[in-house]
């Protein structure tokens, strides 16, 4: 994690990486996407589930374990762009712990409101801080794009800074508007507060947020044309949750996962080092 992507991140606490993927590597990654589309919800592979949860939203596509359809999504988990961050902010200590493959539409006429992991899970569960010139945050995403998004289409809005703020977000309740932001979830047309930034990656980008920064998603608005992202998920592979204690995923999906993401998948002890940490690595 080099000196810029340190001072923007701890800054924003997001990062927009452009043109990560090169021309294979996104060609592919569509080509599979096109696959997966098209087949059958009683053909998938073994342990993905075509459903409007994991983030969805109804009128949307959602596999859950979509990074495992095909070793095209799979190696983006460990991608060479994104493992020095991935081992940076977690000093070298990192887990693969979700992958689901989202296809956004215009039929969902309702935006994803504003949430961050401080609100829906506890301040005391999420960490971010920096010491020694390091960061540390022990839950982030990164957002692989395999399609464009323009501006005015609607798409990912985050609040830049709010992974550090000391004061609670005003809101009327868990799932009513703010009254700050947003004032109407189904107006696709109200402005955008100035506080605000709809980020608008290209097919190939990649995007790295802390779940402690509140995002939400504006609704889609292109009747022509879709959002096509695999989020991943991350944290520290000492951090516990539901996701279990060996491994976060069904068998059926672990057992065509390489070594190599099984290892970044796995729960370890504070201060063990993972064979897949390189010494340059966890910077």
């Amino acid at each position: 994690m080099n000196a810029k992507q340190k001072y923007l991140f701890d800054l924003t606490g997001y990062l927009h990486l452009k043109k990560a993927l090169t021309t294979d590597e996104l060609s592919k990654a569509q080509v599979a996407i096109d696959h997966l589309l098209k087949m059958p919800s009683d053909r998938l592979p073994p342990g993905i589930e075509r459903n409007n949860s994991a983030g969805a939203g109804n009128g949307d596509t959602a596999f859950s374990n979509g990074f495992s359809a095909d070793k095209s999504l799979e190696s983006l988990t460990w991608h060479p762009v994104t493992r020095p961050i991935i081992s940076g902010l977690t000093r070298g200590q990192p887990r693969f712990n979700r992958g689901s493959l989202i296809v956004n539409q215009h039929h969902n006429q309702k935006m994803t409101p504003l949430h961050c992991a401080r609100e829906d899970c506890g301040w005391q569960t999420r960490r971010y801080g920096v010491k020694d010139g390091h960061i540390h945050c022990n839950d982030f995403i990164c957002f692989f794009y395999f399609t464009d998004v323009k501006p005015g289409d609607g798409g990912v809005v985050v609040l830049p800074g709010s992974h550090k703020s000391e004061f609670e977000r005003p809101q009327k309740s868990h799932i009513d508007p703010d009254g700050i932001f947003f004032q109407n979830l189904e107006d696709p047309d109200q402005p955008l507060h100035p506080a605000l930034v709809n980020i608008t990656p290209k097919a190939g980008d990649v995007i790295v947020l802390s779940e402690l920064v509140v995002h939400g998603v504006r609704i889609w608005k292109p009747t022509d044309r879709d959002r096509r992202f695999l989020i991943l998920r991350y944290t520290t592979q000492y951090f516990s949750d539901v996701r279990g204690r060996k491994h976060p995923f069904p068998e059926e999906v672990w057992e065509r996962l390489s070594p190599e993401i099984q290892e970044l998948s796995e729960a370890a002890s504070y201060g063990h080092t993972k064979s897949i940490i390189s010494p340059d690595l966890g910077q």
